[in-house]
């Protein structure tokens, strides 16, 4: 088995031997390290990992995040985020801080822009214009309506409750969803597979099958899917795989990668 190091101009290819173990510690700009279908590379701060085995491409460039792995997808370009689940058909994305959202999920549909909002379900249809005028649609009863002085409303049906405060507070109530979101750019959505919290610009994302996403949005950031745990701190990276594979490089571009393996 090889292990392959490449920085820069520099290959390094370090034998694994039975019951053994390698390391290398090299110092540079640019780390690629590669073996057994995942590959690391770090260049100038920027981060990406791949494992095909795992069906999973990471990737931290510039600050900006792209997640692919198995069915989720997550994107976050400062305050913009999208969040993306197959298992129920998830689209959930935020701009201007959390401010803007429009999320979709089966039988589901929320849009927040400036002061407009529109809910929309199997059996409810709750739409509310900038000039406050409100929408409100079901196609079947029962249904309970209560607006008070401030048009403050709340809408309940059988499937969920909806309380829209005017000031981009908005809760959307139901069996298998809690959404919130408090006008100030604090966002939450949790259904059955996915729970995805938003202050501003920090996010966290965790689902169902075990993927658990953290990121402050000043440069740290938490990553942890099956055989895969990455941890970036500015320009500090850890990264641990399938296999005892193990890439880490520290603020001043110091690279350790290293693996112990017992089948030669």
């Amino acid at each position: 088995m090889k292990h392959i190091v490449r920085t820069g101009a520099t290959i390094a290819l370090v034998a694994v031997l039975v019951l053994g173990a390698s390391a290398t510690v090299v110092s540079a700009e640019k780390v690629d390290v590669e073996r057994d279908g995942q590959e690391v590379e770090v260049d100038n701060g920027n981060v990406e990992f791949e494992d095909t085995d795992a069906d999973l491409d990471f990737e931290v460039s510039d600050g900006n995040v792209d997640i692919e792995s198995s069915g989720v997808s997550i994107e976050q370009r400062d305050g913009d985020v999208e969040v993306e689940n197959d298992r129920n058909d998830l689209d959930f994305e935020t701009s201007n801080d959390g401010d803007e959202v429009d999320a979709e999920s089966q039988d589901l549909e929320i849009e927040q822009r400036d002061d407009a909002v529109e809910v929309e379900e199997e059996n409810l249809d709750y739409d509310r214009q900038d000039d406050d005028n409100v929408n409100i649609e079901s196609e079947s009863g029962p249904i309970d309506i209560e607006i008070d002085a401030d048009g403050e409303t709340e809408v309940e049906t059988d499937d969920g409750d909806v309380e829209d405060d005017r000031d981009g507070e908005l809760e959307v109530d139901r069996d298998d969803l809690d959404y919130e979101n408090d006008g100030d750019g604090d966002v939450e959505w949790e259904d059955d597979e996915t729970d995805i919290e938003q202050e501003e610009r920090a996010l966290e994302v965790s689902t169902q099958s075990g993927l658990d996403f953290e990121s402050d949005g000043e440069g740290r950031i938490e990553f942890r899917d099956g055989d895969t745990d990455i941890e970036i701190d500015g320009r500090s990276v850890d990264i641990e795989g399938r296999d005892d594979f193990d890439v880490e490089v520290d603020e001043s571009g110091r690279a350790t990668s290293s693996t112990n393996d017992t089948d030669g």
